[in-house]
C-alpha cells in the first residue's frame, strides 16, 4: 500500500507501508512541520508495515523536536504492528499521547 500523509483536523496521519521506500517523504514532511509549528501530532494508527529504517527516521524526527523544544505527539500505541516494532527497536519512548 502506497504511503500517504493526511492532515485530519491537525493530526497528521501516516497511512500505508512506512518502509525504506518512503522514509524520505515522511522525514521531509515532518521536518517541514517542525520548522513551522510548535506542536505536531503524528498518528501511526493506520500504518500497515514498518521497518528499521522507518524507526530510525522516527527517532531522528523525535530528536529534532526535542532539540528545538518542540512538542511532538506520536499516536498509535494500540497498532500492534507499530507497538511490536517500537518495542523490538527500543523506541517506546517516542510514543506521547497525552495531548
Amino acid at each position: 500500500m502506497k504511503l500517504q500523509i493526511i492532515n485530519t483536523s491537525g493530526t497528521f496521519e501516516v497511512i500505508g507501508n512506512f518502509t525504506l521506500d518512503n522514509t524520505e517523504l515522511v522525514k521531509d514532511h515532518f521536518n517541514y512541520l517542525l520548522d513551522h509549528y510548535e506542536e505536531v501530532v503524528m498518528s501511526l494508527k493506520k500504518v500497515k508495515k514498518i521497518d528499521k529504517k522507518a524507526i530510525k527516521v522516527l527517532k531522528e524526527i523525535y530528536a529534532k523536536a526535542n532539540r528545538r523544544s518542540k512538542i511532538l505527539f506520536v499516536l498509535g500505541k494500540e497498532n500492534n504492528v507499530i507497538a511490536n516494532a517500537f518495542k523490538k527497536n527500543k523506541a517506546d519512548h517516542i510514543f506521547r499521547e497525552d495531548y
